[in-house]
């Protein structure tokens, strides 16, 4: 396989070469297995049209506001300031006349992945067209932005961010040119050699757009000498170390692929008529009527296309190393996630905790929302009843005007309101998932004792918290983890609660059984399977940049041969042969509500595609092109080559 590879001597790591997950099937990387279902639509199996060349104009950028308070995020006011954030969700939809409608609702069901950012990109008559804006889903998306992706395909991302990064240009999914097509990613998870990517990248002349990790991917395929485009994507995967669960879309293919340890959770699934469904949690497929079928396997990359849909694997073959944290927090507790149920696993949590660490009370609650499946196991198994002590408030905006006179845990209080006839008198177990700083735990306690509570006790149904995770969700560092600096008793004494117990790293694995190895604990045990490539791993909310830097992008239109480009300086321009066209810059194809409500790429505003005699190969034929189309970091910014 002809790849350009920057680093082909550097292994993800150590492991065994061979798979242990009983369900990855060993496959060559260039055997290819084609299946074409019964119930595959008709419509899928006509010869699609041969990719066309695309490039996209970028024009000014426009900027959204965003508060920089917002509680929830790395605010220390927040309830959430406790808790770890999983960065991304993303879906995958061919073979739907409406997909992007589809994509929208599963979005939806993926909110709890991802609240600052979203974004479709659709496929229609062979034209990547791309919606995306900072905020919830519901924020981004209105019918008049739906209209503007048809197609039978599309894939989709929602994307969290630390307050005050969420850049418009960061949302997801990314869409680039390369001279065979177009092509767009969504991804899940992080990269813990991007870093060493980019700077190898760099200095082969590549300019990059973002500050995001994705972005290296599309580099990477764009660099590529490897044929056909599936090929691309191999040998750009194989070079990547970390987690990264995405999806790809191009004029006729949507591409699901999981990294070898599979981190990061990725499913399939199929509607009643025959359209693929890939997503990062079932309950998206729950919403939309698609009925799961199976994982996407460590290691795995599934193609669909109109001749159905095949697979292959990556090389080198690693076991799976599944994030435990998707159990504990992450996943709804409806999804089922690695093959195992999300509910049942958070019930058993409660349960062992209430058999391991007793103590005697007269209720059980939980921190809502996602201390509740574990509060009733643990209820259950102790035989107290269980109630709703504490109650969240789920219309909280992110902007709040605090009255001059400090009001003491004023944004857990904005958040949870302690419901005193359940708690006044009484001894208290309270179960949340996991501690983080510790300081929301504290102001926990202390609004249960103000509202009556006569001994509270806090039981967390995880392992202490020691490691910072580098493969997809964005925890604080090493120094700020509690448990990391301080012992069980002395977190106790920190949060001011009567009694503490964490569950047990070894309840835990008891309770995955043998599966227990094809689990990563890195953020319990400290045992990485992938260590970080180079000092400072960037996550999501670790960007360069600073602001909502946006751009309103241009859409991806087919190329004329017609057409020959015109010596200009400073942008790009393209005249027919016969009569020339009026030169228009890139700052005049603008959306008027794209300031508002993100970033919109619509074919109909592109007035200057990109000639198709005129591909740019690589650095030593851009020097050559420079006197005719005019400065290479333009070129270069506007289209990935």
């Amino acid at each position: 396989m002809a790849t350009s590879n920057l680093f082909p001597s550097s292994p993800l790591s150590s492991s065994s070469s061979t798979s242990s997950s009983p369900s990855t099937t060993k496959i060559s990387p260039l055997h290819y297995f084609h299946i074409t279902p019964s119930n595959f639509p008709k419509t899928l199996l006509n010869p699609s049209k041969p990719p066309s060349l695309s490039f996209k104009l970028s024009s000014s950028s426009s900027k959204t506001a965003i508060s920089t308070f917002f509680p929830g995020d790395d605010d220390p006011t927040s309830p959430e300031s406790d808790k770890p954030r999983e960065e991304c969700g993303v879906v995958g939809i061919y073979g739907d006349p409406e997909a992007s409608r589809l994509c929208y609702l599963a979005l939806h069901a993926l909110q709890h992945r991802g609240q600052e950012g979203a974004g479709i990109v659709s496929v229609h008559k062979n034209i990547l067209q791309s919606v995306t804006g900072v905020g919830l889903v519901s924020d981004v998306f209105n019918q008049s932005k739906l209209d503007l992706l048809p197609g039978n395909s599309a894939i989709g991302h929602v994307r969290y961010s630390t307050a005050g990064s969420s850049m418009l240009k960061n949302v997801q999914p990314f869409v680039a040119g390369y001279r065979f097509g177009s092509v767009g990613v969504a991804h899940n998870g992080n990269l813990v050699n991007y870093r060493l990517l980019r700077h190898a990248l760099e200095d082969q002349g590549s300019i990059f757009n973002t500050s995001s990790d994705t972005e290296v991917v599309l580099h990477l395929i764009a660099i590529s000498k490897a044929r056909p485009f599936l090929q691309r994507i191999v040998g750009a995967c194989e070079q990547l170390q970390g987690a990264y669960s995405m999806v790809f879309i191009t004029e006729d293919k949507l591409v699901a692929v999981r990294d070898p340890f599979g981190f990061r959770p990725l499913v399939m699934g199929r509607r009643s008529n025959g359209a693929v469904v890939f997503a990062s949690e079932t309950c998206a497929l729950d919403l939309i009527e698609a009925t799961y079928e199976r994982e996407v396997n460590p290691g795995e990359v599934v193609v669909v296309d109109a001749a159905g849909i095949s697979s292959l694997c990556l090389l080198p073959h690693r076991p799976r190393k599944a994030c435990v944290f998707e159990h504990i927090y992450f996943s709804l507790p409806n999804s089922t996630v690695f093959g195992r149920s999300v509910y049942e696993s958070r019930y058993a949590f409660g349960q062992i905790l209430a058999a391991k660490a007793p103590v005697d009370c007269d209720v059980v609650i939980a921190v809502p929302d996602s201390g509740f499946v574990a509060a009733l196991g643990y209820a259950a198994k102790a035989g107290v009843p269980f109630q709703q002590g504490l109650i969240r408030s789920h219309y909280v905006g992110r902007t709040f005007i605090e009255p001059s006179q400090k009001i003491r845990d004023f944004g857990v209080k904005l958040k949870l309101a302690p419901v005193q006839a359940v708690l006044k008198g009484k001894r208290v177990v309270v179960v949340d998932d996991s501690i983080v700083r510790g300081t929301t735990s504290s102001k926990i306690v202390r609004l249960l004792k103000d509202a009556g509570a006569k001994e509270v006790h806090m039981r967390i149904a995880s392992p202490p918290i020691i490691g910072s995770c580098y493969y997809g969700v964005d925890t604080p560092s090493s120094e700020e983890l509690i448990s990391n600096r301080m012992s069980v008793e002395e977190v106790r004494e920190f949060i001011q609660c009567d009694s503490l117990a964490f569950l047990s790293l070894e309840s835990l694995g008891e309770f995955l059984g043998e599966e227990a190895p094809s689990f990563c604990d890195a953020c319990f045990s400290g045992n990485y399977p992938v260590l970080p490539a180079e000092s400072k791993v960037k996550r999501v909310g670790d960007f360069v940049d600073d602001g909502l830097n946006g751009s309103v992008d241009a859409g991806w239109t087919e190329t004329h041969v017609n057409q020959t480009p015109v010596k200009v300086e400073g942008t790009i321009s393209c005249q027919k042969k016969e009569k020339a066209v009026n030169d228009t810059s890139a700052s005049s194809v603008q959306d008027s509500s794209s300031k508002a409500n993100g970033n919109i790429r619509n074919p109909k505003q592109t007035l200057l595609p990109f000639p198709s005699e005129y591909p740019v190969r690589d650095m030593a034929s851009t020097k050559k092109l420079t006197g005719l189309i005019g400065p290479t970091r333009l070129l270069l910014a506007t289209a990935i080559v």
